[in-house]
């Protein structure tokens, strides 16, 4: 996919650029273009066709990557990353509102770029399927991280954060609600048993009058979800 796929780098910071444009090149990229400013960005892509955009947010001149990143989404339609030092919340506010698939803060490693862009690409090559998933991407701290469906025990949420329980004894804490993590799963084997908790129906181990086990976790059902005890049930026996 990324062998295919044609980049477009914006960034003033020529060390940065070259350093994004290197880890491409190792992942396979055959087609990367540098330019410095949205000018120059929004010059290119009036001539030529581009799969992916990073882009810097501030880069020194009149026009930022937010600028960028409102055509990118409304009159390109083309997927974009944002790469920057800053992660300062009026920031991200206002950065969010450009839709960008990414958003990833200086210093990087390059398994964040890499992840982050195959998220990218791979969202905009979907094409409507009865399969499910069987893998999310999620971003915890500021690395964006992919994790294996049948690997998820159960998840809760807390405030802005959610708790990803997996079958290996450890745990991911990232920073999406609980609703967004649901859109991602295959809702064939997920199911939301409580306002603040959904699990794995496969890895279930018991069903009681108001709870569920997960080994030796028990998992209290919340009263608008009571019914779904039955057609656990049901299946279970």
């Amino acid at each position: 996919m990324i062998s295919q796929a044609r980049f477009l780098i914006v960034e003033d910071e020529l060390l940065i650029a070259e350093t994004i444009s290197d880890f491409l090149k190792q992942g396979g990229a055959q087609s990367i273009t540098i330019v410095d400013s949205v000018d120059e960005a929004i010059e290119h892509l009036d001539k030529h066709k581009a799969d992916l955009v990073l882009t810097d947010i501030v880069l020194g001149r009149d026009k930022t990557g937010i600028d960028l990143g409102n055509a990118l989404s409304s009159k390109y339609k083309i997927p974009f990353i944002y790469i920057t030092s800053h992660a300062d919340k009026s920031i991200v506010e206002k950065a969010k509102h450009s839709r960008p698939n990414a958003y990833i803060v200086k210093p990087f490693k390059k398994d964040d770029i890499m992840v982050a862009i195959e998220l990218a690409l791979y969202s905009t090559t979907q094409t409507p399927s009865d399969a499910e998933p069987d893998e999310i991407i999620v971003k915890e701290g500021r690395s964006v991280v992919k994790i294996q469906c049948p690997s998820i025990l159960w998840m809760e949420s807390d405030r802005n954060y959610s708790t990803i329980y997996l079958n290996d004894g450890s745990r991911k804490i990232v920073r999406q609600s609980l609703s967004e993590l649901q859109d991602l799963l295959p809702a064939q084997q997920f199911i939301r048993i409580h306002k603040s908790c959904i699990v794995n129906k496969h890895h279930i181990t018991q069903v009681n009058s108001h709870s569920v086990m997960i080994h030796k976790a028990e998992l209290p059902v919340g009263r608008a979800y009571q019914h779904i005890l039955n057609d656990i049930f049901q299946q279970k026996s």
